[in-house]
């Protein structure tokens, strides 16, 4: 399951909104004190209580209503479960919503200025035509229900009657002209708990890091990313590790039973009032990880960079790990350039912005840098601010660029002194793309470093810094030229866009990608692969064009290794495109590219600039 939106009912500064999630990556910007980081605190109140624990301070000082809640609608990746042994689909027992989401609401009564026990319910889309829920009726009551009512329309006896998920769904199929209608079911009565057990254990795993540190020895800068590698490894061998609970518990209530025969023979009337009974903690109480630290210096008395740093590098393992256990995981980040160097905080953000290629993760990062906010795709944008004293939410084609630029304090990042010295802007889509350029110019005749006159930006395709920079730049009144990668169709419109105006020119690339460019006898600078991972046979340039570098090589070295060949390391795909364009493209010469038939394209892309200076 991933998280679709959340809604907030009277909690902190959110009276009543509802936030809807990219199903991989989430950027949340805005203001300080805006409620970024309400949001992702709410999550953990909902998931683990832990992290942060609710308190009747949440509740919205402004409201008349004394209830608060936290609502998260899920993508469900199951409809059926097993309960009481028999399989029941939730989509069938009308538990989910209008919208075909799992929807859970978690909701506390803060009257008396004290906080209520938690009421846990389901919003579903569920007929009307019941008084009562029928998963929240005893069996008893359903098999009354179905003789009184149904009788002549249900041949009762094909029906068994011990089973409650089967009486609910004769009874649903034979309730003629059923109305649907928003309905809150209590899930902790009857078959709506075992229900609700089931789909807990289904539940993504959360995980918070928060950037406030602590001045403890259990500063959870540490501390959390240590828990969540045990409870991590756990979630993948969890199957495995209930088999061995269930087979400890039989055999301890089977030697329980035993003692109990045996005391029956001494004294009956004690024995008959007993009975065995297992309890277990949680897996993860059990277990815990550390770094031991040879230099003598524990962790937890490290500088805050460098304990933030042990966060990062999680990140960047989990970027490449191969599996992922049967949950899904959401972490939840605040403001990951906490502490770090510039440099580090880019390479952070690319990792967490990786980590949803494993299709079981979800990640929400919150910031006030409009650098790493500039990498983020627009539509994966959520966009905070305050408009006649409530939080107002925008979302993907409804960010406003400009409001968003003046709330980061996005600034001109071309120097007034400098710009009159330039003759032509080079507009990239990313930052590898802009190392790639550097590197191949030379072989080309310019010089692309070190000439004043050309300028080389990072652009992003479709993201924020693209449109900033994009108003700007009309504003210097210089010739642009933009070269985009083929892989994305969207690029197109841009290209005509750009083209349209004048001194500007624009181009996708005729290969895929960058990355094609890189003539494949040079992978083996860096990979110990000879030339295995190029099709052999003489028309192999043929295909080339259209081969996603970066994803196929990252696969192909995983399939080294996993044959055995131990002098190669699993990369990443983003990994692959940083080597391509920071060491191989140096290593490019005229002969490679006319070896790849591209000598002429690529000519053409700095004739456009030279034309120019």
């Amino acid at each position: 399951m991933k998280i679709a939106q959340l809604k907030l009912l009277n909690f902190r500064g959110y009276e009543d909104v509802t936030i809807k999630f990219a199903n991989d990556f989430n950027l949340i910007i805005g203001k300080n004190d805006i409620g970024k980081s309400t949001i992702l605190e709410a999550m953990e109140i909902f998931f683990n209580n832990d992290v942060v624990k609710v308190d009747i301070n949440d509740l919205n000082v402004f409201s008349e209503n004394k209830t608060m809640s936290i609502q998260i609608s899920f993508i469900p990746s199951n409809t059926t479960y097993t309960i009481d042994t028999i399989p029941t689909n939730i989509k069938n027992e009308y538990l989910l919503d209008q919208n075909g989401y799992l929807t859970i609401k978690k909701t506390w009564d803060c009257n008396n200025e004290k906080l209520s026990s938690l009421k846990t319910t389901i919003i579903s889309n569920y007929p009307n035509n019941f008084t009562t829920p029928l998963v929240n009726l005893k069996i008893t009551d359903l098999r009354k229900l179905l003789s009184e009512k149904y009788a002549d329309v249900i041949d009762l006896d094909s029906i068994n009657k011990n089973k409650s998920s089967e009486i609910r769904q004769a009874i649903y199929c034979a309730t003629p002209h059923l109305t649907l209608e928003e309905t809150e079911i209590d899930i902790n009565k009857e078959d709506g708990k075992k229900i609700w057990t089931a789909l807990q254990n289904d539940l993504p795993l959360f995980f918070l890091f928060q950037s406030d540190r602590e001045n403890r020895d259990s500063d959870k800068e540490v501390q959390a990313p240590l828990k969540t590698i045990t409870k991590t490894a756990i979630a993948e061998l969890e199957s495995e590790l209930n088999q061995v609970k269930e087979k400890i518990i039989n055999k301890a209530i089977q030697i329980g039973n035993e003692t109990l025969d045996k005391l029956k023979e001494m004294s009956p009337e004690i024995a008959n009032v007993l009975k065995p009974e297992m309890t277990n903690k949680a897996w993860d109480t059990l277990f815990s990880f550390s770094f031991s630290c040879d230099d003598g210096i524990p962790v937890n008395k490290r500088g805050s960079g460098v304990r933030r740093l042990i966060l990062l590098n999680y990140f960047r393992a989990e970027a490449e790990r191969k599996t992922s256990g049967n949950r899904n995981t959401i972490y939840a980040i605040e403001e990951p350039e906490t502490s770090q160097h510039p440099e580090w905080q880019v390479k952070l953000f690319h990792a967490l912005m990786d980590l949803p290629k494993n299709e079981r993760t979800q990640v929400i990062v919150t910031t006030h840098s409009p650098s790493l906010a500039s990498l983020c795709p627009i539509n994966n944008i959520i966009f905070l601010f305050k408009k006649n004293g409530k939080i107002n939410i925008q979302i993907e084609d409804n960010v406003d660029l400009t409001e968003v630029a003046t709330t980061l304090g996005i600034l001109p990042n071309i120097p007034v002194e400098t710009s009159t010295n330039l003759k032509v802007i080079l507009c990239l889509e990313g930052p590898t793309d802009v190392e790639f350029f550097d590197n191949i110019c030379n072989n080309f005749g310019i010089d692309i470093n070190s000439d004043p006159k050309i300028m080389s930006l990072s652009l992003g395709g479709g993201t924020l810094i693209y449109w900033v920079n994009k108003n700007y730049l009309r504003k210097l009144n210089l010739p642009e030229v933009h070269i985009y990668d083929r892989d994305v169709a969207k690029y197109a419109q841009a290209v005509e866009q750009v083209n349209s105006k004048p001194n500007c020119w624009a181009v996708q690339t005729q290969m895929l990608e960058i990355e094609n460019y890189i003539h494949p006898s040079l992978y083996k600078e860096f990979y110990p692969i000879e030339d295995r991972f190029v099709n052999s046979t003489p028309d192999w340039k043929n295909s080339w064009s259209n081969k996603n570098i970066p994803e196929e090589l990252s696969a192909f070295l995983k399939s080294e290794k996993e044959a055995g060949n131990q002098a190669i390391k699993n990369e990443s795909a983003s990994k692959i495109k940083e080597v391509f364009a920071t060491q191989l493209s140096k290593k490019m010469k005229k002969e490679l590219f006319e070896e790849l038939n591209v000598y002429d394209e690529v000519n053409g892309w700095f004739e456009q600039i030279k034309k120019h200076l």
